[in-house]
């Protein structure tokens, strides 16, 4: 027997305890077998959570399944401490202690508090290119971000990510409003959309149980390193799926989010229509924000260049489709961010034009020689092919803070 979120409940199931009402009636006997109608009518009456036989079906199918493609693709399933080549995992230094982090209620309000903010961020917000339904979807967004952190499970381990390390953190959440804006465009449903974003914001907890010296590494890792540290993709998925409150495809986004549309990514080189959607979304998320991000061994690339990686990547290692649509709604650069064009040219993004986001219309402020621009003047990049974005300012850079349109005129 074991609690489950109404959400998470599937046709089939068998309820464990009686469904009680309001005024203590009984609403459904325990040994109901669970139709799409009974779910129906728990969510209408406000029913949470409710207990039910055993594992589901479902996820006893799919873990059986799961296993024996392993041994099809003759690939070992990864338990944790199996070594690699005769090395162990004691071998590669401590594990976190996980119980430990758990423990630490400041570190989980902490981090419950950033996930909450997350549709506030005005700036990490700008790079959501919804027109129309941006209002829409950070109320949306929002709800779904407070049903999550009231899992208490999840929310513990939210707060190990954040212990762990916290780019890592960081690099979650900018996956999942980079999913959650996908789902949105793709008309998700309240459900499809917790599901999606359970995924996204714990795709890669399964780093938490790796060894501490991979985490925190900046040097470039020897085969068996790289052997363990693939392993977080199946040991993520360990972890969600044993979790309540957590789907079994939102697990599968920490198992699948490193397959790639030839077969050529891990653990099982499935090739795109094996993959599960949510998976898909969250993997061309997942290197979008690798890409745009600070790494030890180089700099981030711009959002420019992030966008021809993946359009070269259609059909290549995602598809081509979800590869464009995720593109017309990720702003590379939103409307007022300061950049400078490989003329040496400083401007402010005006427009965004929907089909070709990373060559928006900018108005110039500054010439390549420093001349400030009295009367700044627009340049439309999908024009000018010859001329590139070749960086942003951030909030620490030389327009930090000031108004680019100062002493213009219109």
């Amino acid at each position: 027997m074991r609690e489950m979120s109404v959400r998470d409940l599937a046709p089939g199931q068998v309820l464990a305890k009686p469904v009680l009402g309001k005024k203590g009636l009984v609403m459904l006997e325990a040994g109901t077998v669970l139709t799409e109608r009974y779910i129906k009518k728990l969510k209408e009456l406000g029913i949470s959570k409710v207990y039910i036989r055993g594992r589901p079906k479902a996820d006893e199918e799919f873990s059986a399944k799961l296993l024996e493609y392993a041994k099809s693709v003759s690939v070992s399933w990864p338990f944790p401490g199996e070594g690699f080549r005769g090395t162990t995992w004691s071998d590669l230094g401590p594990l976190p202690d996980i119980d430990k982090m758990k423990e630490n209620d400041r570190a989980r309000q902490i981090a419950c508090e950033e996930i909450v903010r997350l549709p506030d961020s005005d700036r990490l917000m700008g790079h959501v290119a919804l027109s129309q339904q941006e209002a829409r979807f950070r109320r949306l967004f929002r709800d779904v971000l407070y049903d999550i952190v009231n899992n208490r499970e999840i929310a513990e381990e939210l707060s190990v990510l954040r212990q762990t390390d916290r780019f890592l953190f960081q690099h979650s959440m900018h996956v999942t409003l980079y999913a959650g804006v996908v789902g949105l465009s793709l008309n998700y449903d309240m459900d499809r959309m917790y599901d999606l974003t359970v995924g996204a914001l714990l795709f890669d907890i399964g780093m938490t149980r790796l060894p501490i010296r991979l985490i925190k590494t900046n040097r470039q890792l020897t085969e068996s390193e790289r052997a363990v540290l693939k392993r977080h993709t199946s040991e993520g998925y360990q972890v969600l799926s044993q979790m309540k409150g957590v789907s079994i495809e939102s697990a599968k986004c920490a198992l699948f989010h490193h397959e790639r549309y030839k077969g050529t990514g891990y653990p099982f080189g499935l090739k795109w229509n094996d993959i599960p959607e949510y998976a898909r979304i969250v993997a061309v998320a997942d290197v979008y924000d690798a890409l745009v991000s600070p790494r030890h061994h180089r700099q981030a690339y711009t959002p420019s260049e992030a966008m021809e990686y993946l359009f070269a990547s259609g059909n290549n290692e995602f598809g081509l489709e979800l590869v464009q649509h995720f593109i017309r709604h990720v702003a590379a650069y939103p409307v007022s961010s300061v950049i400078k064009l490989s003329s040496g040219q400083v401007g402010v993004v005006a427009e965004v034009p929907r089909s070709l986001p990373h060559r928006p219309t900018v108005k110039i402020i500054q010439e390549a020689d420093g001349r400030r621009v009295p009367v700044p003047y627009e340049i439309d990049l999908t024009k000018q092919k010859n001329v590139v974005i070749s960086s942003i300012y951030g909030y620490d850079d030389e327009f930090a803070g000031e108004d680019p349109w100062t002493n213009a005129t219109s």
